[in-house]
């Protein structure tokens, strides 16, 4: 079936762009995204994107990720265990908040405790760290942090324990804080509008930025976020598709993509019964979908097939495990033998709604109904989606969830989410359940590593999902900015300059 790419004229939108605003005034940083967070600057909300595309302009984490998944020191300079439940952090000792309060391990235990103790329902970033027993101070630069269970990998999942001023996170609460947050990051919030979000240089920040302000700008469709770039109006602009990088490219700016540790897969709820709860049916769904020409020519070749929950570079990842070949014949034997000889009909619902994701959502429709089954693709604006599929379990038939392993790098933090653990279950493997938990607190690597290996051909076998490619992001960057990367969403706003610098 042919591909339907998505395509739009670089003349109109030249045009349309000749009409925005000039370009911001030097020294300002402009970043164009598709929505604020709605819990503002909560440190302890989410680390996903658009919340910590946000949030790491404010905070930082104890520890950080490289793109080649390297761990390297951050506000921790180094960490040691105690024993097996208990990790100690040596703190950087040249750090104070944007509100000249200094960090400290009393901070670290502050944060730390909150979590374990008093979390509230928005502290979503529970969901991916490890179940926190508390912290203590040993002096004043040095915290030790308990967990629960013995976690040899946790100094990994510390990069996304962001720090907030805990003096003021306590007084004031989670909710009057997010309006007004202090940190350590580069920059400190000045306002907070219903499109726009202004940000002031810290200039006593151990990561002091290169420019004097940072403006987020809320643009929701591609289209404006590649006009605002081509008329100066922003000179960074985040979720892209490749097409709007051709735009970019054809009009003098510039395009980049990275790849960032997780796959992109559409999660079949198996604990509902009827045909995907069945494996051989998920196996057939999976066989069925011609993956080739939605990398090729969807993502421009800038991604690769997948066929498990982890991606390239990711510890866990098994290099044996075959790919899912592209065979109709096997798809309609598998579901004949399943019992469903003539096709059944399911619903995917998304919060993409254009795009070459969409694109692909509906290459995969179209490859489906050759083995006589019907995906509707049902979009929904992101907060009904993210209410359906977190909060109140109303999801469809099937949802497009990344596994997703940063930025820990590990397949465990993929599994987890797509596991028996969620709030509410799409995929629940409960014999799969003990390996998991045997390989977070495994503390010989080598024997790590296979346990994690083993869920990942659990889960290939079961076809726990219809994998599908590797995630890839696109940006766009005006002609003048330079230092923009993002490493799995967090954005070194640091090293960004716009003024030719």
């Amino acid at each position: 079936m042919p591909i339907r790419a998505f395509r739009f004229s670089c003349i109109a939108v030249l045009l349309l762009a000749a009409a925005l605003p000039a370009r911001a005034a030097e020294g300002t940083i402009r970043l164009a995204l598709s929505v604020l967070p709605p819990q503002l600057g909560n440190p302890f909300s989410t680390s996903a994107t658009p919340t910590i595309t946000t949030t790491s302009a404010i905070y930082d984490g104890l520890t950080r990720m490289t793109a080649g998944g390297v761990l390297k020191p951050w506000l921790a300079l180094s960490w040691a265990n105690v024993d097996a439940r208990t990790w100690r952090f040596q703190l950087r000792r040249d750090v104070v908040f944007s509100n000249g309060k200094p960090f400290t391990a009393a901070t670290v235990a502050a944060n730390v405790n909150f979590l374990a103790k008093t979390p509230r329902p928005t502290d979503n970033i529970l969901r991916d760290l490890p179940p926190l027993e508390g912290a203590r101070v040993v002096d004043e630069f040095t915290v030790d942090i308990v967990t629960k269970m013995p976690v040899p990998t946790f100094p990994r999942y510390a990069a996304i324990l962001l720090m907030p001023e805990s003096e003021s996170f306590l007084s004031l609460g989670t909710e009057e804080f997010s309006k007004t947050p202090v940190g350590t990051g580069p920059f400190a919030l000045e306002k907070w509008e219903p499109n726009k979000a202004s940000f002031k240089a810290f200039a006593k920040s151990w990561r002091k930025p290169k420019e004097a302000r940072l403006e987020l700008l809320t643009l929701p469709e591609a289209t404006a976020r590649v006009q605002a770039i081509i008329s100066g109006r922003a000179d960074i602009g985040i979720g892209l598709a490749p097409e709007d990088v051709q735009t970019l490219e054809a009009a003098g700016s510039k395009g980049i993509s990275w790849r960032d540790g997780s796959v992109a897969g559409i999660s079949l709820v198996a604990t509902r019964g009827g045909p995907l709860a069945d494996a051989r049916v998920r196996r057939a769904l999976n066989h069925a979908v011609n993956r080739g020409p939605i990398v090729d020519i969807l993502f421009q070749g800038k991604t690769v097939p997948a066929n498990q929950p982890a991606a390239r570079n990711i510890m866990g990842r098994d290099d044996t495990l075959p790919m899912f070949d592209y065979d109709l014949d096997k798809a309609k034997r598998l579901l004949a033998e399943a019992g469903y000889p003539k096709g059944f009909k399911f619903v995917m619902e998304t919060a993409t709604t254009s795009g070459a994701s969409l694109a692909a959502y509906q290459q995969v429709a179209d490859d489906l109904a050759d083995i006589g089954v019907t995906m509707e693709i049902r979009p929904l604006q992101l907060a009904q989606y993210l209410r359906n599929t977190f909060i109140t379990g109303e999801y469809a038939d099937a949802i497009f969830i990344p596994w997703s392993a940063s930025p820990s790098m590990d397949v465990l933090r993929a599994i987890n989410i797509h596991s028996c653990q969620a709030n509410h279950p799409w995929y629940c493997d409960r014999e799969a359940m003990p390996v998991y938990q045997a390989a977070l607190a495994e503390w010989d690597e080598a024997k790590g590593l296979e346990l994690r290996r083993e869920l990942g051909r659990r889960y290939h076998d079961q076809a726990a999902a219809l994998f599908l490619y590797e995630q890839v992001f696109f940006a766009g960057l005006s002609k003048r900015t330079e230092g923009f990367a993002d490493t799995f969403g967090f954005i070194s706003y640091d090293t960004i300059t716009v003024s030719g610098k």
